[in-house]
């Protein structure tokens, strides 16, 4: 274990590294073509290659983040306790790791907007979007270097909690996230598409969830003495998991009954978003507020 921890934190400082060095080459192309594709003037062979490589390293920059959460995870399942600074790295790196394929979505709308001889608005967003990840990874790399998480507070017995917890917040923020995504198809009825708005963004947010759901599996399928929970989590879940029910219950009644007249509208597509991300947020939650108390 101690020689995984060490191969994955070399592997993050020199992918952060490069993340960098990514991030600079990404505004200098994209700061040199987007005159000309708001222009409407034509790329030459190059600047669609620059294009491209701009994309290949978005996926680069995804792994790092994927990678930097398994080191927090780490440093975490060995800390005294869940601080305010680990979850404030865990949820920056959970956003910066979705807003990775924030980035591709827009870039690709750019492309095939400026193709087709549209206006381009997702530009607004995408240096924004790109500045804060920037500015995210140097903290990250940073973080890195100095080896602060990499370093080992306590033994194996008291990591349970922190972990439990850990994903609890992945789904709060997950949750959150999911509804409002799933709530825009109501404002915007008419441009929703059933794969990508539905499928595939559900899908995206819902992957750091699925990695923290998995994290948390193996770490218990590697334990010795395995106990999945411990008294306090058994009566934390399922009251969590009752709460979850009647108040989601409550809730998909009602929007029945709001949606009565419209109910082969968007509706018929944001439903299962919306009741699923819901479960998980309230269920999330309840496991955070029941666990803080004694």
């Amino acid at each position: 274990m101690k020689k995984l921890n060490k191969t994955l934190h070399l592997a993050n400082i020199v992918l952060g590294i490069f993340s960098i060095a990514l991030f600079v080459f990404n505004f200098i192309v994209l700061i040199r073509l987007q005159p000309k594709m708001v222009a409407y003037e034509t790329l030459m062979g190059i600047e669609n290659a620059l294009l491209t490589i701009v994309g290949l390293g978005l996926m680069v920059i995804l792994l790092f983040y994927v990678l930097t959460l398994l080191q927090i995870a780490w440093y975490v399942k060995y800390a005294e306790k869940l601080t305010f600074l680990s979850l404030f790295l865990i949820i920056v790196g959970v956003l910066c790791l979705l807003a990775i394929f924030s980035d591709v979505a827009l870039l690709s709308d750019i492309h095939k907007q400026y193709t087709h001889g549209l206006s381009q608005p997702e530009w607004s967003l995408v240096f924004p979007i790109m500045i804060g990840q920037f500015i995210a990874t140097i903290l990250f790399v940073i973080l890195h270097f100095t080896g602060v998480l990499t370093r080992k507070q306590v033994n194996e017995v008291s990591r349970d909690v922190s972990i439990f917890l850990v994903v609890q917040f992945i789904g709060l923020v997950c949750g959150l996230l999911g509804l409002g995504a799933a709530s825009l198809g109501f404002l915007f009825p008419g441009a929703w598409s059933l794969t990508l708005h539905t499928v595939i963004s559900s899908l995206v947010l819902v992957f750091p969830y699925t990695l923290a759901l998995g994290y948390w599996i193996i770490t218990k399928l590697t334990e010795k003495d395995r106990q999945w929970f411990d008294e306090k989590q058994q009566r934390d879940i399922g009251r969590a998991a009752f709460f979850t029910l009647i108040f989601v219950s409550a809730f998909m009644i009602l929007l029945f009954i709001l949606q009565f007249n419209n109910l082969d509208g968007v509706i018929r597509y944001q439903w299962l978003p919306i009741y699923l991300f819901m479960n998980l947020l309230l269920f999330s939650l309840g496991n955070i507020y029941y666990s803080s108390r004694a």
